[in-house]
């Protein structure tokens, strides 16, 4: 009884500004010209909350409020700044190294999800969106903003059309949940209104109140994104180093629709769309992998929505979803429940890469069929700010051509349940359970489930303590999630301390932690794991990190080590870098031996004038096995990978990337790309690109690639 007692403690919210209603449009220029923006209330309060909470933010930090028929109108008036402000010319969403101020609504007032928008000086945008503790970095929307740097700060007005925000479908004012915060990056802090505890497991429920806020009751109505792509390939087919085979030319329509249903429920459609413009996956030169892979996924139409579809046991992983030819989403709320529908046809679906192997899916299975794929995610809210969710998924093998019988082909399905309760300020408690049958159309299948547990009070003030564990049966596969392994039970629990030294030392969390993976075949993996995090001046971060461990591998045994030292660090304007080095004693998983393995790895980023930028990545990766003859020659990998992006405007910019890998299990290449852009907003854009692979090992090109690509949002 205590625990519900404990999971219906609400936390109270500020009562915070109201938003002005005004007749006439406002001018989203950057300068706080109107009368109205002095007529509105102001929130000052801003109170450092990273990386410990403080004092109150540097000179005087003013935000107000308007709306029209149109438009949430927000203006922001930062003076008396202690450091020069940093603001440059950069894509959208690469805005993280500037000054910023940051916009967290929750529409839906119920601590549980919300829209962010973050702003550098200039008015360049960054926008996210939260989902009880999911996170969506990628998701986009159309919203106005422009801003200017003046003697001691810098001004900012933004407009956020109605349409482009879900609300609740309720006559009459409205009240949202706000948070604005304030990012210094010359001092490594951050402030907030109201007061914020960082890494508080729920962000709204610390939101203040944003009263009188009066939006559309039309709902965001229509979008229409129609798309045209002229692609030419020159790809060999016989892999020779002299001309090329074929010349491939694609023209290629493209078209996504969006539709309000209400204000807070729509339906996305997709029919032949292109991804050409996103920036390609950096390349897996690990040297001694086990399992595959998990990409992050990149293409618009995926991303959007995508809170709505994710569950504790990741049971929707869209990049299994390989060459979609159409797709249509319904994802929305009413009340206390929210849905997310999704459907894809695979144009080429691919086999699957269980380390035991997916009935029906293998790669001759897979060979010359389409596939259907069907993800459906409910959830309740409930326990205050927790839910209750229901999850269900299909994927099944299609014919091709005139045949469309899925009969020979896999079929799989799967559902479960799952819940997160929070326990009263920073504890959290959850739960999931999902089952799964795949097989072969006609026959008999495998059934499995997985079932988890967890318990957590999240890291960031005090005493940070987790607890979790996992069992997954043999039978268990996830054709539309990320489940490489079956017939495993892991546990896995740390505590950590976060202080505050009156110092130069900003924040010290040390921590202990135990994992432990048990297979049903005997093998087994067991670390015990310790680790120091240092945070200097605002901009210098230390860690080291070591661990001992026990590792069984188709009987094999091996005494297991690795220790860690990383180091990030902020040297102003100019330059950020983040080297890391490990050392380990691993088991060779070909060799079935111990090895001696060294990882260095190296990122950073060069900003020499305001419209430049260089990313650099860069490791090395060397596996030396404990034993002699043939299964002891030792691997290696190398890749490194320039990012150049020149901004010429905000609108207008040109991002060239090389990468170079190289390896003992794969031949010398170098990828280059090179991507001119003229972006508007969000769906309002142009593309011109080129690509080409180069096969080092045998002096030729493997092959090369140009587009074109024009894209429009209609709001009818």
């Amino acid at each position: 009884m205590w625990l519900y007692l404990l999971a219906h403690l609400a936390l109270a919210q500020d009562v915070g500004p109201s938003v002005l209603t005004v007749d006439e449009a406002i001018d989203v220029d950057g300068f706080l010209a109107e009368e109205a923006w002095e007529n509105a209330e102001s929130v000052t309060d801003f109170v450092r909350f990273q990386p410990t909470a403080g004092d109150a933010a540097p000179g005087t930090t003013e935000v107000r409020f308007l709306q029209d028929e149109r438009y949430l109108y927000v203006g922001i008036r930062i003076t008396g700044s202690e450091t020069p402000i940093r603001a440059r010319v950069s894509p959208r969403e690469r805005i993280n190294d500037d000054d910023q101020v940051g916009v967290y609504f929750d529409t839906f007032h119920d601590a549980r999800s919300g829209y962010i928008f973050y702003l550098n000086p200039l008015g360049i945008q960054q926008d996210l969106r939260t989902s009880n503790g999911a996170w969506n970095a990628s998701w986009d929307t159309a919203f106005r903003s422009r801003g200017h740097v003046t003697e001691d700060g810098y001004e900012l007005e933004i407009a956020y059309p109605w349409r482009s925000l879900k609300y609740p479908s309720v006559d009459g004012p409205q009240d949202w949940g706000v948070i604005l915060t304030r990012k210094i990056p010359a001092e490594g802090a951050k402030y907030a209104y109201p007061q914020l505890e960082a890494g508080h497991p729920r962000l709204f429920s610390q939101a203040a109140t944003l009263q009188n806020v009066q939006p559309s009751a039309s709902g965001s109505g229509l979008e229409l994104i129609p798309a045209l792509t002229a692609a030419q390939a020159w790809p060999r087919e016989d892999g020779s180093t002299d001309g090329f085979d074929r010349w491939n030319e694609v023209l290629r329509p493209s078209l996504d629709l969006r539709y309000g249903i209400t204000p807070d429920v729509s339906v996305t459609a997709t029919v032949n769309p292109d991804f050409s413009q996103v920036e390609g996956d950096v390349s897996d030169v690990r040297v001694n992998p086990r399992f595959a892979f998990q990409f992050p996924e990149t293409r618009p139409f995926f991303l959007d929505g995508f809170e709505y579809y994710e569950d504790r046991t990741g049971s929707l992983y869209t990049r299994s979803i390989n060459a979609p030819i159409s797709g249509v989403k319904v994802s929305g709320r009413e009340g206390p429940v929210s849905l997310g529908v999704l459907n894809a046809i695979d144009r080429t679906p691919l086999a699957s890469f269980h380390s035991d192997g997916t009935p029906g899916f293998n790669a001759e299975d897979v060979a010359g069929r389409m596939a259907s794929n069907t993800a459906v995610r409910a959830r309740v809210d409930a326990f205050d700010a927790g839910y209750v969710g229901v999850s269900f998924a299909d994927k099944r093998l299609l014919g091709t051509g005139s045949d469309t019988s899925s009969v020979g082909a896999g079929v799989f399905d799967a559902g479960g349940l799952d819940a997160e309760i929070p326990l009263g300020g920073r504890w959290l408690t959850g739960g999931s359970t999902h089952h799964s049958m795949v097989g072969v159309a006609g026959e008999a299948g495998d059934w499995g489930m997985v079932n988890a547990a967890s318990l957590s009070r999240a890291t960031g003030v005090g005493t940070g303590f987790g607890v979790s564990g996992r069992d997954i049966t043999p039978g268990y596969r996830n054709e539309l999630g990320f489940a490489p392994q079956s017939g495993l039970t892991t546990a896995n629990t740390f505590v950590n301390h976060t202080f505050a030294p009156d110092s130069i030392v900003d924040k010290l969390v040390p921590e202990v932690s135990v994992d432990v993976a048990e297979e049903r075949d005997g093998d087994h993996l067991y670390f015990a794991n310790g680790s120091t995090d240092v945070q200097l001046a605002g901009t210098h971060n230390f860690e080291v990190e070591a661990g001992v461990g026990d590792q069984v591998e188709q009987g094999v045994q091996a005494s297991a080590w690795y220790t860690t030292f990383d180091y990030a660090a902020d040297w102003g304007p100019l330059f950020k870098l983040n080297p890391s080095v490990t050392r380990s004693v691993v088991l060779d998983y070909t060799a079935l031996v111990p090895a001696d393995a060294i990882q260095v790895e190296w990122d950073s980023s060069l900003r020499p004038t305001a419209g430049i930028r260089l990313d650099t990545r860069a490791s090395w990766e060397q596996v030396d096995p404990r034993t002699t003859g043939p299964a002891g020659q030792a691997a290696s990998a190398h890749l490194v990978r320039n990012r150049l992006n020149w901004q010429f405007s905000r609108e207008v910019g040109l991002r060239v990337v090389a990468e170079y890998t190289n390896g003992s299990a794969f031949n010398q290449q170098l990828r280059s790309s090179a991507l001119f852009t003229w972006y508007k907003v969000p769906g309002t854009a142009a593309y011109l690109g080129y690509s080409e692979t180069t096969d080092l090992a045998v002096g030729g090109r493997v092959d090369r690639g140009a587009f074109a690509k024009v894209s429009v949002l209609l709001r009818p």
